[in-house]
């Protein structure tokens, strides 16, 4: 997905909307307003939640509580980079999507999920206008809104945003599609645990032969390329040796 990940990404539940909604009603019955007012029921400027979070800690969760019948391992990448984004997408979407296609050709079934991956590529792009900056908006309409509750009504009808825990919020998330969307059962995160470490090493498997047809194809057959490789290698051990020996110094 294309977003920034430093930007605030502006969640609300459904729910909270809706209590403001009612409460809003029933301020307008009681109070008539003399002008129409506003209400941005919004979180940024109150409990800001970055787009960067929500891709750790959608990862975290699905690690967590991993799918039963995931074709690949979960991965989320967010970059403002618009080069990177093609790459992730033809790497995590299209190529998987092309394969999984050509089995269902070859079973005699319908091809459906490029198909699937396009539309969803044309909604996150309708998104990319707003993921990709900071929007703020004025809540002093919802704070005095909150202020004319009892406290029984703000219980009742709480749109207390302050009150959100995003981590929780995005467990939540992704443990309600795994079970009221996907029909997955919670008990059989054991199994789906292990799937998981399958698809891992399926996945370390297939960038080592990459590595090595790399190797194989352009590196080994040019001298530039080799000396580059080398130079590259003996820098990663020297910023490795460099940092063991400064965690030794610490200790």
């Amino acid at each position: 997905m294309r977003a920034n990940n430093d930007a605030v990404a502006d969640l609300i539940p459904v729910d909270v909307v809706i209590n403001l909604t009612l409460a809003a009603g029933w301020y307008t019955a009681v109070h008539r307003p003399k002008a129409a007012l506003v209400y941005n029921c919004t979180t940024g400027g109150i409990n800001p939640f970055h787009w960067g979070e929500i891709e750790h800690h959608v990862m975290s969760s699905f690690k967590r509580n991993p799918l039963e019948q995931a074709f690949r391992r979960p991965n989320a990448n967010i970059t403002s980079n618009y080069l990177m984004n093609q790459y992730w997408i033809l790497v995590s979407h299209k190529f998987p999507a092309l394969i999984y296609d050509l089995y269902l050709r070859l079973s005699g079934q319908k091809p459906q999920m490029m198909r699937i991956f396009n539309r969803l590529h044309k909604a996150i792009g309708l998104l990319e206008y707003f993921s990709r900056q900071d929007w703020e908006w004025n809540s002093e309409n919802m704070n005095m809104l909150m202020s004319h509750l009892s406290p029984e009504d703000r219980k009742t009808f709480n749109f207390d945003v302050r009150q959100l825990n995003w981590p929780e919020y995005i467990e939540n998330y992704c443990i309600g599609t795994k079970k009221y969307v996907l029909n997955e059962d919670m008990s059989d995160i054991p199994a789906a645990r292990q799937h998981l470490r399958k698809l891992r090493n399926i996945r370390y498997t297939f960038n080592t032969l990459l590595l090595v047809f790399i190797w194989r194809v352009f590196i080994a057959r040019s001298q530039m390329a080799r000396n580059i490789w080398y130079f590259v290698v003996s820098l990663c051990f020297k910023f490795l040796s460099y940092f063991r020996a400064s965690s030794t110094l610490t200790n």
